[in-house]
């Protein structure tokens, strides 16, 4: 696995990643989006949840938060060329 993680990262420009990296990214993303404590401590095979949490969760500050929702919003919304209505209802559809 290693021999295919380094040169992905490379490519990637994720310097200084690795395995344990990426485990606390893991760790850190899924609390992000609300997974419970135990959950998470049980995706990581932690004995303890207070490693878990001491060690492996990373708080991501809210300001940080809302700028990349919205550079993920502004990515992620239909084009206009996407979106016609429809004649008969005069809902939207995505296209």
């Amino acid at each position: 696995m290693n021999r295919q993680l380094k040169p992905t990262c490379k490519k990637l420009g994720l310097t200084g990643a690795n395995w344990h990296w990426l485990r606390h990214a893991n760790a850190t993303l899924l609390d992000a989006v609300g997974t419970p404590l135990g959950t998470v401590q049980a995706l990581l095979g932690h004995s303890s949840s207070e490693i878990t949490r001491e060690v492996y969760l990373h708080s991501i500050p809210a300001d940080a938060r809302a700028a990349v929702q919205k550079v993920e919003d502004l990515l992620m919304r239909p084009k206009l060329t996407q979106v016609a209505e429809n004649w008969k209802t005069g809902s939207l559809l995505i296209q």
